[in-house]
């Protein structure tokens, strides 16, 4: 079994519903349940080929800390809910 660290990175919404559109189109192609995780292999894999979108996706966007924790924590429950309802219509 591979031990994972785990760690917490804070998003936009508009960037959380494209990484989700990607983990659909994967699932959609390799015919089984994607994660985040693999979504974000995926597009680290491809972003090799163009180094220029992973730099301008991952460049600091100059928003105060506390207002990234409560961020995070409101993009963390709406996750769940989200995810809680996909597994509903889906299971």
């Amino acid at each position: 079994m591979k031990l994972v660290k785990s760690t917490t990175i804070t998003i936009s919404d508009r960037t959380r519903r494209e990484l989700l559109k990607v983990a659909a189109d994967l699932q959609s192609k390799r015919g089984k349940k994607i994660d985040y995780e693999d979504a974000i292999e995926y597009l680290i894999a491809t972003s090799r080929r163009r180094p220029e979108l992973l730099k301008i996706a991952t460049a600091p966007k100059g928003v105060p800390s506390a207002e990234l924790q409560k961020l995070l924590r409101e993009g963390r429950a709406e996750d769940r809910r989200h995810e809680e309802e996909l597994e509903r219509r889906y299971s």
